[in-house]
């Protein structure tokens, strides 16, 4: 170990991936995206109340929720950048789950995966899409058959 240098884990197995920790970065810019616009929109909302001598706790308190929680999604996600987390690790947290198709990282409060358009189930941690979910393949005998091929196609007479 050179001087000055952290301890390298154990289980090197357990470290994300370069796709896993893609993912992660994704998700942390999409969360960080969202966190800006749901703090803009509460500062309108706040805004417009005041403009309007209108009062409602319940909305601000509700908008104040969202932003809150995707603020705390983008904190873990970045905390589990940087500690070398894998994404299962991050779910346990109940942060954020992954597509059970693609791989793809989910919030939780998504209900299709962005990448493959699975449905998103509620089995882990809410945002994990399960395969078993999705349709089955169609059966090949149902199948409708393929279109003509345009240059053997019979034709009659011309018209005049």
């Amino acid at each position: 170990m050179p001087a000055g240098g952290e301890p390298q884990p154990a289980d090197r197995s357990a470290r994300p991936g370069a796709i896993e920790r893609g993912a992660m970065r994704r998700r942390l810019r999409r969360a960080r995206q969202l966190r800006e616009a749901t703090l803009t929109e509460l500062g309108a909302l706040v805004m417009e109340m005041q403009r309007q001598r209108r009062n409602n706790p319940a909305l601000v308190e509700r908008k104040a929720h969202e932003a809150l929680l995707v603020d705390r999604e983008a904190i873990a996600l970045a905390r589990a950048l940087r500690s070398e987390l894998t994404v299962g690790e991050v779910v346990a947290a109940g942060v954020a789950g992954s597509c059970a198709a693609c791989g793809a990282l989910l919030a939780t409060d998504d209900r299709f995966c962005a990448r493959c358009g699975t449905p998103a189930t509620a089995g882990n941690g809410g945002a994990a899409a399960r395969a078993s979910t999705a349709a089955p393949p169609p059966d090949p005998g149902t199948r409708a058959a393929p279109p003509p091929d345009p240059r053997t196609r019979m034709t009659g007479p011309e018209p005049r």
